[in-house]
């Protein structure tokens, strides 16, 4: 019931690929680096917003927005995996995508039927 089809939201992900330290012309380390997948579709549950039910679920002290409910098996959202859940990606012939992400998976519980994602809003420029 929780995660019925009628109820299911297209959104996009990309998992994080690798992270790596940019350096400066003197070789130090100026910030990280992240490298993405190319964005794949799925379809989950998404909430409109968190409540007071769902804010125990990851704790009180978590920050997040929405939660995304998937079935037990197909769980492959990780945390740091950015989203398109408002927007849609623009790909270019490459699969590429030059649209900003406008979430991140910042947490995931697993429950004997499903699992719940916590995301978080960013802005990316």
């Amino acid at each position: 019931m929780r995660t019925m089809t009628r109820n299911r939201r297209t959104f996009y992900y990309a998992s994080l690929n690798t992270v790596t330290m940019g350096t400066d012309k003197d070789g130090n380390y100026t910030e990280e680096q992240y490298s993405y997948s190319d964005p794949v579709e799925k379809q989950g549950v998404i909430t409109a917003a968190n409540g007071e039910a769902v804010t125990q679920l990851f704790g009180a002290n978590e920050r997040y927005d929405k939660v995304i409910t998937l079935n037990l098996g197909e769980n492959y959202l990780a945390i740091g995996s950015v989203l398109w859940v408002d927007t849609l990606p623009t790909l270019d012939e490459h699969g590429k995508t030059t649209t900003p992400y406008d979430y991140i998976v910042i947490k995931v519980a697993e429950s004997l039927n499903f699992v719940n994602v916590a995301i978080r809003k960013v802005n990316v420029s």
